[in-house]
């Protein structure tokens, strides 16, 4: 057991975790705003570029956020920018999927009936997120370490 509260200790018990769900509770704030203005007022309905719009500006967002605050790479480029989106649309769909796996569960195997206990709804979005997170905390720290170091100079 001590060897696991180590490791919970040493990767998640820490300034850097800390920042890094600061900024992911922002990013969700600034996800679901975007979401809104867009679903509501710019595109009345249209769901697919509500949600496309706001997973860019929240994801925008989080990469200088976490540059910033979390990550602090030596050097910031093209390609880390790039990898980090990247990351972020894996994650998007990973998480789609877990969650409808989840959704699924919950549904066919726990016999949840939504309607009659509606709060049952946010166990799909808290669990795939929760075990979500610290991934791709951990593949972030990866692309960020990688991609964030300063090239030698050639003399």
């Amino acid at each position: 057991m001590s060897k696991v509260w180590l490791f919970v200790k040493t990767h998640f018990l820490t300034k850097k975790f800390l920042s890094f769900g600061i900024i992911g509770i922002i990013n969700t704030g600034i996800d679901a705003l975007v979401y809104l203005l867009f679903f509501d007022v710019l595109f009345p309905g249209v769901a697919f570029i509500a949600k496309g719009a706001a997973f860019i500006v929240a994801s925008v967002f989080t990469n200088f956020a976490n540059t910033l605050f979390t990550f602090k790479p030596e050097s910031k480029n093209a390609t880390q920018f790039t990898v980090v989106m990247a990351v972020f649309l894996v994650r998007m769909f990973v998480t789609m999927a877990l969650a409808a796996g989840i959704n699924y569960a919950v549904i066919v195997w726990f016999h949840v009936d939504y309607a009659a206990v509606p709060i049952a709804k946010l166990i799909t979005p808290i669990l795939s997120s929760a075990i979500m997170i610290p991934i791709a905390y951990f593949a972030l720290d990866a692309v960020y370490r990688k991609f964030g170091k300063k090239k030698p100079e050639i003399a």
